[in-house]
């Protein structure tokens, strides 16, 4: 798979990228477009369709609660006249059972007195005479004395008789005089006959029903089932305070999921004034596999277009491709007659400048023997001012340096010559550290007040091979040339250092030790094209009479010769470095080792 990517690249015409990413891109640009139109599609039609769940599940509850409502009032009828002692003596008993038995929706129903016991029950057995239920909630919701008449929904409790579970609706029983006198006229059902009911409407086995009161009492649930313990809403439950905050006829969705996991909805609608609510939850997956069945298509579609793209494309490359091939063999031989011209100016150009080159040794060696003429007469005065005693010491040291620099200059003009007769200069090993203050006191005094060269060796510098002379003058004009590039002013920096070189195959110099000569300036720079002709003979950026351009020249020359090279890096605005890579002496380099 590496080489893929460049092997496809190859592979399309230029020009043709963009039409084969549109080939792709557009199919599934409008495929993204219809998947997202049919989910809010789908999700729409899922929560309408829930929501009418919950409005059917809703009326039916009522409609059990309103038949729990008929079963307290017909009670309630029954004994309103009566007193306590009458209730307990009279036929409400069999008129109790006989209700239940003619509505199968109430489990039963009875009348507890205000002492919390039973006084009429339509169970087959009446729960023990001292047996008190003053402790359950919905006698506990109507106390002696109050004033509170709407029915009561209690919480899932199992019988004390039979065991059953069961949820109790209560109302206070009303005396004669109209009024509360503490006792309560209870009826109750079962959770199994509202999950039934759930189980009959459920769109598979995934999907939820609960009966919860305000307080997250669960009373009936699909599809676990309720068990006395155990059926209350977590406090955390995000649907519990939906709940809370839901009003009367009001429904609420909530959303939770995703495409990838599933969809799930979940619907809230309150019953009546009882303080209930019906909460329906769907399957996770029903969203999902709706969207998937209504994608199908658009994804075939989508694959058809891309294909049918794909395929115009390829053939309207293969086209190009072969007009490009025809055109490309019309025009070679043309090519080449151009390259061949070009080859022909080039060597034309360099033939030029070889008998530029060779004109300038003949005039250098002419200028170089008059010169040197002048260079003998002032080094005859300057040796007379150092021998004489009667000088004063600066004198005699002024005119050791005049010596010195006469010295080289006679060495210049000789080299001079011998490149005008194409011999080799005199070489041999040159100490570096002498170097260095040779051209430190040389050049140091004559930058001038606003440069200043400064000279830093790393530890002891082994000897290179060469003519000491031809390095200082290297160095010489180098540093001249930083001083030049930095009209403001500033710091030269002329470093040396040692440095191994490794083997490299693309390297122009064999693995070793080198010594490595810097010259530093914070001058204007030069760009890609300056810095790609630097190196010419005869190529400078000076002012007409200020420079040869032959510096740089003279200086790879001495760096290629004794083996080693030279290296431009350059910047705009930020300067100019210039390094001498020179290979160590093979004595320095035995003595190392």
């Amino acid at each position: 798979m590496r080489g893929f990517g460049p092997r496809l690249r190859a592979l399309i015409v230029p020009g043709f990228g963009r039409l084969w990413a549109g080939s792709v891109a557009v199919p599934l640009a409008c495929l993204a477009a219809a998947g997202w139109w049919y989910w809010v599609d789908v999700t729409r039609s899922q929560v309408g369709e829930a929501q009418r769940t919950v409005d059917m599940v809703q009326e039916q509850t009522m409609r059990a609660l309103e038949t729990q409502e008929a079963a307290l009032q017909a009670l309630q009828a029954y004994v309103h006249d009566m007193s306590w002692q009458q209730i307990r003596d009279s036929a409400a008993r069999d008129f109790a059972r006989r209700l239940v038995a003619a509505t199968p929706s109430v489990a039963n129903a009875g009348i507890i007195d205000p002492e919390g016991h039973v006084a009429v029950s339509s169970e087959p057995v009446l729960p023990p005479p001292g047996l008190s239920f003053a402790d359950r909630d919905y006698v506990r919701a109507f106390p002696v004395g109050t004033e509170r008449r709407a029915t009561f929904v209690g919480e899932v409790i199992a019988s004390r008789i039979d065991g059953r579970v069961q949820v109790h609706l209560s109302r206070p029983r009303l005396g004669p005089e109209n009024s509360p006198d503490g006792g309560v006229i209870t009826s109750a059902f079962t959770p199994e006959q509202f999950e039934r009911f759930f189980s009959a409407v459920a769109e598979t086995d995934s999907t939820g029903f609960k009966l919860v009161r305000s307080d997250g009492m669960v009373l009936a649930c699909y599809p676990d089932a309720v068990t006395t313990t155990g059926n209350h809403l977590s406090p955390d439950d995000p649907v519990l305070a939906a709940v809370r905050g839901l009003g009367p006829g009001e429904t609420r969705v909530l959303r939770s999921g995703s495409l990838l996991s599933g969809l799930q909805l979940t619907v809230l609608r309150q019953v009546g004034d009882y303080g209930l609510f019906v909460i329906h939850s769907t399957d996770p997956l029903v969203v999902r596999t709706n969207w998937l069945h209504q994608m199908t298509p658009a994804a075939l579609g989508a694959m058809a277009a891309m294909l049918l793209l794909l395929t115009l494309t390829a053939r309207a490359q293969h086209r190009t491709r072969q007009e490009r091939a025809d055109l490309l063999s019309r025009t070679t031989t043309a090519e080449e007659g151009r390259a061949l011209a070009q080859e022909r100016a080039d060597l034309e150009a360099q033939l030029r400048q070889t008998e530029k080159v060779a004109a300038l040794g003949q005039l250098a060696a002419g200028v170089a023997h008059d010169f040197n003429n002048l260079l003998q007469t002032l080094l005859l005065h300057a040796e007379m001012l150092q021998q004489r005693p009667e000088n004063p010491p600066h004198v005699r040291s002024s005119a050791a340096v005049m010596v010195k620099a006469c010295l080289r200059g006679t060495d210049l003009t000789r080299r001079m010559l011998d490149h005008a007769r194409r011999d080799e200069p005199a070489s041999g090993e040159i100490n570096i550290e002498a170097a260095l203050h040779s051209v430190q006191v040389l050049v140091g005094r004559s930058l001038g007040g606003r440069h200043r060269l400064v000279v830093s060796a790393a530890g002891a510098l082994p000897r290179v091979q060469g003519s000491p002379a031809e390095l200082e003058s290297v160095l010489i004009n180098l540093v001249v040339n930083a001083r030049d590039a930095m009209a403001a002013g500033g710091d030269i920096a002329l470093e040396a250092s040692t440095e191994q070189v490794d083997g490299d195959p693309l390297s122009e110099i064999q693995p070793g030790r080198y010594l490595r000569l810097s010259v530093r300036d914070t001058g204007h720079g030069m760009d890609e094209a300056t810095l790609a002709r630097a190196g010419e003979a005869f190529f400078t950026t000076k002012e007409r009479g200020k420079g040869t351009g032959l510096g740089l020249s003279m200086a790879r020359g001495f760096a290629e010769r004794a083996g080693g090279t030279l290296t431009l890096v350059s910047q705009p605005g930020i300067g100019t470095t210039v390094t001498l890579l020179l290979p160590v002496s093979a004595e320095a380099r035995s003595g190392v080792s």
